[in-house]
């Protein structure tokens, strides 16, 4: 396939992606002045009291702050309008979130299998990971207070419950994977790294060192590697299906 045109400018961008830019602008700068959004729209374990079923696909549009924000709409500025222009708006809007909801599967996958292998369930309540004293105070306050934390007696099964789950990452690394698929000798540069490296080998070096090697086996960050993965491994096979069943092909 022809190397992708460059564009510049919001005016540019295609009409899909300008929606999205704009509905997570509008829902960040929300957030902000209410912070008890998070609560409603942000991605809970789904057994914790505070989860609702549309936190699945509100979560996408939620940030943990202008860093977050930035990088993630900076994906989609990138590669978003190429794509688009590309597949057409319903593909491209079904290649999106369909890749955030694989995200979602495969990070809540991965915690459940954890608490399962730690409790021999899947149901995790807050006395799973709490001591006497903690149920007690848990008991007397009704909700998860600092206090009550002091008696946590498993991190990992109390990060799980009570850590949420915000961002558009899953969905742009479906967009990415996709572009590479399409375009996977498009040269791409990182901050980091000063030297452009096509798109076919810059990829899979971020989920396999990034993804998969520091944050899924190191477990040295706050991100959720395994929703990255969820959403690249998706967005690629998406692309590649839609391209061998295609009678018009995107080569």
């Amino acid at each position: 396939m022809n190397e992708p045109r460059r564009f510049g400018g919001f005016s540019q961008m295609t009409p899909i992606v300008k929606n999205i830019i704009a509905i997570n602008v509008v829902v960040f700068v929300a957030s902000m002045i209410y912070p008890d959004l998070n609560d409603l729209l942000a991605m809970h374990y789904p057994t914790n009291e505070l989860f609702k079923p549309w936190q699945l696909f509100t979560h996408m549009f939620m940030h943990g702050g202008i860093s977050h924000i930035f990088f993630n709409m900076f994906g989609l500025y990138s590669f978003g309008s190429i794509l688009e222009r590309v597949l057409g708006p319903k593909r491209f809007i079904t290649l999106y979130f369909l890749s955030g909801f694989a995200a979602i599967g495969l990070h809540l996958l991965v915690e459940t299998y954890i608490v399962y292998s730690q409790t021999g369930g899947i149901i995790l309540e807050p006395d799973l990971f709490l001591n006497t004293e903690g149920k007690r105070l848990l008991y007397m306050s009704g909700e998860v207070t600092n206090e009550v934390l002091q008696f946590v007696t498993n991190k990992k099964l109390a990060s799980i419950y009570l850590s949420t789950l915000v961002g558009a990452s899953g969905a742009i690394y479906g967009l990415l994977a996709g572009f590479t698929y399409l375009f996977p000798n498009t040269e791409l540069m990182l901050m980091f790294i000063p030297v452009p490296i096509k798109a076919k080998y810059l990829v899979p070096l971020v989920l396999i060192v990034y993804d998969l090697g520091y944050g899924s086996l190191g477990g040295g960050d706050n991100v959720a590697h395994f929703a990255h993965i969820g959403g690249a491994i998706f967005g690629f096979l998406l692309i590649y299906y839609w391209n061998k069943t295609n009678k018009n092909s995107f080569y």
